[in-house]
């Protein structure tokens, strides 16, 4: 499985709702390929995580997440590189 990091920059980012619809849009259009799993932590009044897809079993979620925190941790990681 690659993983890629996308990051979400535009008007929408304030807008939970239509950024979700805009991103089924964007995976029902096929601009992510062929996606077997979708994960989405939601921070309410309580904190959820959603799966989804295919292959949305809890490892296959989990990995999912870890691998979208690894990607984040390395933009950092780079950014410091490049600020340095």
């Amino acid at each position: 499985m690659t993983a890629t990091l996308h990051v979400l920059q535009d008007t929408t980012l304030r807008d939970e709702v239509a950024k979700l619809r805009e991103l089924a849009n964007a995976i029902e259009d096929g601009q992510y390929g062929d996606v077997g799993c979708v994960a989405v932590v939601l921070l309410g009044s309580t904190c959820e995580v959603f799966a989804f897809g295919a292959d949305s079993d809890a490892p296959s979620a989990g990995m999912l997440l870890h691998a979208g925190f690894m990607k984040l941790s390395q933009a950092i990681a780079d950014h410091n590189e490049e600020t340095d």
